[in-house]
């Protein structure tokens, strides 16, 4: 449920800043709210990796060569088939082709959604170290969080800088692929798993400060961009997702998603609707991976683009709709291809065989025979994502993401 939940915000603030230019104020408003998507990513991939490993040490090469097969080559194919994209839509020398995909590869921007499979696979890099750090503060873990929080104001004041200069503007347009840009979530996300019960004992005792949380913490946001947008900063700039008041407010959305993460596993009932989010979940790596595609074929024509013939803010409604079922189909289609794992981190999906009537039996033949339940598997997709790049234009897909205008 949290994974879909934050997929879907994923979508939405990719919608919103694709149909609408950069600098709507109403757009950027909305995406101001939405920018939680990233940190929640983040959380959650050092949360599900350090419960899953929370008893013993991670073996570190087995443990790179699963993530790096899931994520690393996924990131690898669909870094080139959008540079293809964006080489189609903007041709280059041949020579210089060949460096700006280089360069995509290494900067995660081929698209502006693939940086966070780069920071997560720099993440899985320094997973061992990682543990380290929150095995040798045990004890300390509250010292260690308000240490990280502290760390994570100064790095988004850093990155929320106008007019940076010397090397600080040199390194801006790439730290957005950095996973130190993002420490706090990943610790606030591990320390979390080691202390998973407390915390979930916590927020459910205490549903209305979670509430009163997320409703303060969002005004706050909201208050920063009017505030912004009154002091002449421009719209885009103002719902930076680099900013010291999207910390409170992520950590609100996060223990949100907790809660209702929690109130659907305490009711669901193995019907449709379990059946429906299990299933969305297993897509949603790949629907985060094809979207952007969708989005773009929505947008590429400008003013004469699908996208233009519906009037705002529907036609973000309609581009999200349209968004969201064609990369569900795609999906679809590929995961029953050998291209399933290259292109969506998950195994080949194997078509279900068609019943066949079973004929009657005595009541001693209908007795079915009991073994042990398997234990289920370790999911193919390490939780992940994120969220939160620029608008996808052919002419900027190459260019280092500018934090301001990522996600």
């Amino acid at each position: 449920m949290v994974r879909v939940l934050t997929f879907g915000a994923v979508i939405a603030v990719h919608t919103i800043s694709t149909v609408n230019p950069l600098d709507s104020v109403p757009g950027d408003a909305v995406v101001m709210l939405l920018h939680f998507t990233r940190e929640a990513f983040f959380f959650l991939t050092a949360f599900v990796l350090v419960h899953r490993y929370r008893d013993d040490a991670v073996r570190a090469r087995p443990f790179w060569r699963r993530r790096f097969l899931l994520v690393g080559v996924p990131y690898v194919v669909w870094s080139l088939i959008y540079s293809a994209i964006g080489l189609a839509a903007a041709p280059q020398p041949v020579g210089e082709a060949t460096l700006t995909v280089l360069r995509s590869l290494s900067n995660g921007m081929a698209w502006f959604h693939l940086y966070f499979l780069l920071v997560s696979l720099q993440f899985y890099l320094v997973f061992p170290l990682f543990q380290w750090l929150l095995r040798v503060t045990r004890g300390r873990h509250v010292v260690l969080l308000a240490v990280s929080a502290a760390l994570q104001v100064v790095i988004d004041l850093g990155l929320h800088d106008p007019a940076p200069t010397g090397l600080h503007a040199a390194l801006a347009p790439y730290l957005g692929s950095f996973v130190f840009s993002y420490q706090f979530f990943l610790v606030l996300g591990g320390l979390a798993a080691l202390h998973r019960a407390r915390c979930d004992a916590w927020i459910r005792r205490h549903p209305r400060m979670v509430l009163a949380a997320f409703v303060v913490t969002g005004l706050a946001a909201e208050g920063q961009y009017l505030w912004s947008l009154r002091h002449g900063i421009g719209a885009e700039l103002a719902s930076d997702v680099f900013q010291p008041v999207m910390i409170p407010w992520s950590v609100a959305v996060v223990a949100v998603y907790y809660a209702l993460g929690a109130a659907w596993a305490d009711r669901r009932t193995g019907g449709f609707a379990s059946r429906f989010v299990e299933r969305a979940a297993d897509r949603s790596f790949g629907v985060f991976l094809v979207h952007p595609l969708i989005l773009w074929l929505l947008t590429a024509a400008g003013p004469t683009s699908p996208a233009q013939l519906v009037p705002a803010p529907w036609n973000s409604v309609a581009a999200y709709l349209v968004a969201v079922a064609s990369s569900l189909v795609i999906v679809e289609l590929v995961r029953l291809t050998p291209l399933s794992l290259a292109m969506t981190g998950k195994r080949r999906a194997r078509p279900a065989a068609p019943s066949t009537p079973v004929p009657a039996a005595t009541p001693a033949a209908a007795e079915p025979a009991v073994s042990p339940a398997a234990p289920p598997a370790e999911s193919d997709l390490p939780t992940r994502r994120i969220e939160q790049p620029r608008r996808t234009s052919p002419e900027v897909v190459h260019q280092g993401p500018d934090p301001r205008r990522a996600t």
